[in-house]
């Protein structure tokens, strides 16, 4: 007979633990990568508010996912893979305009993307993909497991 812990939640694998700091280091980097793009070169002087929300939302969004993910919503780590494929898309493209204005924003922009790279593998691994597993269906059993 298997043992099953009784609370998935508070028993997070290593995997899930790496993955979310790895995100919020992420999250910093893209700051730190945005304030150094604002302040050395000319990269956000044609729109800078929008540049500003766009920062802002994507800060939010992260902290939003990631958020999900440490609760072991599956569907937040879909959702970050997702946004991650988009933005994949057009990155050789912004890379070049970055690597353009400046050496050091542009590398740490592909340091930046080598973290989400690393988070997401740690995201899909098989203890992560148990974990989250377990915890969908704890969140299952409990609902029928209450009074009415």
């Amino acid at each position: 007979m298997e043992h099953t812990p009784p609370g998935p939640l508070f028993h997070k694998p290593a995997s899930i633990i790496a993955a979310t700091k790895i995100l919020y280091a992420g999250i910093f980097l893209s700051f730190l990568t945005w304030m150094l793009g604002w302040w050395t070169t000319t990269l956000f002087a044609p729109a800078p508010a929008q540049s500003v929300v766009i920062v802002v939302a994507t800060v939010g969004i992260m902290f939003f996912l990631i958020k999900y993910i440490g609760h072991g919503r599956k569907w937040a780590r879909v959702v970050l893979l997702i946004f991650f494929l988009l933005g994949l898309v057009i990155y050789p493209w912004t890379f070049v305009a970055m690597l353009k204005a400046s050496m050091v924003v542009a590398v740490l922009s592909l340091l930046q993307t080598a973290l989400q790279i690393i988070a997401l593998y740690f995201l899909f691994s098989r203890a992560s993909t148990q974990w989250f597993d377990r915890v969908q269906e704890k969140a299952r059993d409990e609902p029928a497991s209450r009074p009415k």
